[in-house]
């Protein structure tokens, strides 16, 4: 057995690593009062932790195998070391011991957190009937597919001993893989990195994460107090094990259903202590010589990576309505949705940098994506993942060419003609009310309209609030042709195939319910539970089959890296995805937290922790925040260089 990250390398390799700030002198500057205080505007739809849709939420609550620093190098968190087989496929974790289970008022709920948690968490996901959403992360795991594709048959027949995930001794948690996995400890970090207690989980039933009292935690944090539309209230833990780097004492959140408008003003009271500035009010924050001084640009690539796209939908569900004097017509829109030439022209002429110019209208350009898959997320070949062969004809080119996309309208127009069509097409597009989607929104559908004609396509627009949009609209089918987005949850580009690949019940070009059967087909492929679909593009299952020969090849990464780049142009080729940008982190802040002291990983849940962070008396500049950002990509590098000279994993 070979050591993949002991706590002792990993102290002696990251010298002077965030993880040694205890042992620090504070840093100068402090606010007396360590204090996060924030306003939001979309409420906590579901507190169950073994579920993705949240996961944000209880990031400081509930603790995972692995963490990362805020130089994006992997730590030991709940695992205090780990070890790896010569042959890769067999990862045993040393499970820290004397970690409690508590209540949310902190007082210990009777257990501590043994290795077979984790096994309750991953039994849990790899049951259908629990909608976990994320089964498929785990199906590297010898056993975890068959085991899955079994309880979802009648006789729910599944042989858990066959699954690779075993509690060897209370603080030993071993998994066996069935093939070599190099990003594997990247997801760790995700949902079924998450412990579970059995007994806890039992005792609840039903009732099971649906607030603040009905899980359990282990965190930095403790979520003591929670009113619907009003508050959220977290305290810092004082039995926590790591308890010296948590500086911060208490984390306050202030509903609000204009927090998007109204919190950069409420950051000048003292009311919060981060705010995004609004695009409306940017120009009045760069210009005035005492705001300028507390603002900076968004940091991107925090943790998010979030890519942003639009999506036309080949399975809608709303009835036929008029809107505006518009009559939706789901028959009309599917013929669309189905005609490549439709959907090219739509494709190249969308104007992305008008679009994205509503987040940022000084910069629009750097936050620009050409590909699904961002820039700096992956590389191979001495080239960044969007430049690789199938993808530079994307990557290196601008989108928005307005005569092609005339030209793509033309023979859409005989062709859907032809077909009984009547023009024109119209396009439903719902959109978030509470945040900066609505002047997108406005200006792409305007745009469109104006470059193609209303009497080609028309746009219905239809606003709603955060809270629970994504379950209203698209995980509903209700859209014809809408934003959405996808985060990464592992490092690798096959992260970036998931939200469109068959077999999951999140998949943004299908869905379970609707117009789709439920019923289960023989699979010779090995592939996740295939389904019947009414009419679909996905019937084919092309970029199911795609997927799954690309991300065979588990050890070069070369070969892996280029045939994954090859499933996404496919994407892109046929138009089924129009790439927009990085929205998460376009635009500016005002901050009493340094992002350079936040952990970090361009995945996961490290942005939306506070340990290692401070609270400081003033907000950073951009000056400040310019010179912090070169000094960090230094000392990553650094650090990387470090890893692979050593043979650590990072």
């Amino acid at each position: 057995m070979k050591k993949s990250l002991a706590l002792l390398l990993t102290i002696l390799m990251l010298v002077s690593s965030v993880a040694a700030w205890g042992e620090q002198a504070k840093p100068e500057g402090l606010a007396k009062e360590q204090v996060v205080k924030l306003m939001y505007s979309s409420e906590i739809a579901d507190w169950n932790p073994l579920h993705p849709s949240s996961a944000g939420t209880w990031a400081n609550w509930i603790d995972t195998l692995v963490e990362y620093d805020n130089y994006g190098m992997v730590q030991p968190c709940l695992a205090e070391s780990w070890t790896q087989s010569e042959d890769g496929l067999t990862w045993t974790f040393k499970i820290r011991e004397g970690v409690q289970w508590q209540y949310n008022d902190g007082t210990e709920y009777g257990a501590e957190v043994v290795a077979e948690d984790w096994v309750t968490s991953a039994k849990w996901i790899l049951d259908p009937l629990n909608s976990a959403r994320t089964a498929d992360l785990l199906f590297d795991i010898v056993g975890a597919e068959d085991y899955y594709l079994a309880m979802e048959t009648t006789e729910r027949n599944g042989n858990w001993d066959s699954v690779g995930i075993k509690a060897i001794s209370p603080y030993e948690l071993q998994f066996t893989l069935i093939g070599p996995c190099p990003y594997f400890l990247s997801r760790l970090t995700y949902n079924w990195g998450y412990p579970t207690n059995a007994q806890f989980l039992a005792d609840m039933g039903e009732t099971f994460g649906t607030d603040n009292t009905t899980i359990l935690y282990n965190g930095a944090f403790l979520c003591t107090q929670w009113e619907p539309n009003a508050y959220t209230i977290s305290e810092r833990n004082p039995m926590y094990w790591d308890l010296e780097d948590i500086h911060i004492e208490r984390i306050e959140e202030r509903y609000n259903a204009e927090a998007s408008l109204l919190e950069a003003e409420a950051l000048l009271r003292g009311e919060v202590t981060t705010a995004d500035i609004p695009p409306a009010q940017v120009d009045g924050w760069l210009n005035d010589p005492e705001r300028v001084k507390i603002v900076r640009p968004a940091r991107p690539g925090t943790g998010s990576n979030f890519s942003y796209f639009y999506l036309f939908n080949f399975m809608p569900t709303y009835e036929e309505k008029t809107v505006d004097g518009y009559t939706l017509n789901r028959e009309q829109w599917l013929k669309a949705a189905n005609n490549i030439n439709f959907r090219k022209s739509i494709y190249y002429g969308l104007d992305r940098i008008k679009g994205l110019s509503t987040y940022n209208q000084y910069t629009p350009e750097a936050y620009l994506l050409r590909t699904i898959t961002p820039n700096n997320f992956a590389a191979a070949d001495g080239k960044d993942y969007p430049d690789l062969d199938a993808l530079a004809p994307f990557s290196s080119v601008d989108q928005f060419q307005p005569e092609k996309a005339l030209e793509y309208k033309a023979k859409a127009i005989e062709e859907l003609t032809a077909a009984g069509v009547t023009f024109p097409i119209v396009a439903y597009m719902p959109y978030q009310t509470d945040t900066n989607q609505v002047s997108l929104a406005v200006v792409v559908s305007q745009q469109l309209e104006e470059l193609l004609g209303k009497d080609y396509v028309t746009f219905v627009l239809e606003g709603y609030p955060s809270t629970d949009f994504l379950k209203i609209t698209r995980r509903s089918g209700n859209y014809s042709f809408m934003m959405t987005w996808w985060g990464p949850d592992y490092t690798d580009p096959e992260t970036y195939t998931d939200p469109f690949n068959l077999g999951q019940a999140y998949s943004y070009l299908w869905r379970v319910d609707g117009l789709a059967t439920q019923t289960t087909q023989d699979d010779p492929d090995g592939r996740m539970g295939r389904r019947e679909f009414d009419e679909t593009y996905w019937k084919d299952f092309v970029y199911a089959d795609m997927v799954a020969k690309a991300t065979a090849e588990k050890v070069d990464t070369s070969v892996r890296y280029n045939a994954i780049a090859e499933t996404e142009a496919w994407l892109l080729e046929n138009a089924f995805i129009i790439p927009l940008g990085l929205l998460e982190t376009t635009g500016y802040v005002s901050s009493n937290l340094n992002p350079f002291e936040s952990q970090f990983a361009p995945f996961g849940l490290s942005n939306a922790r506070y340990k290692y962070q401070w609270v400081y008396e003033k907000q950073m500049n951009t000056e400040e925040y310019n010179a912090g950002l070169e000094d960090w990509e230094a000392e990553r590098a650094k650090r990387i260089e470090y890893a692979e000279a050593n043979g650590i994993d990072y």
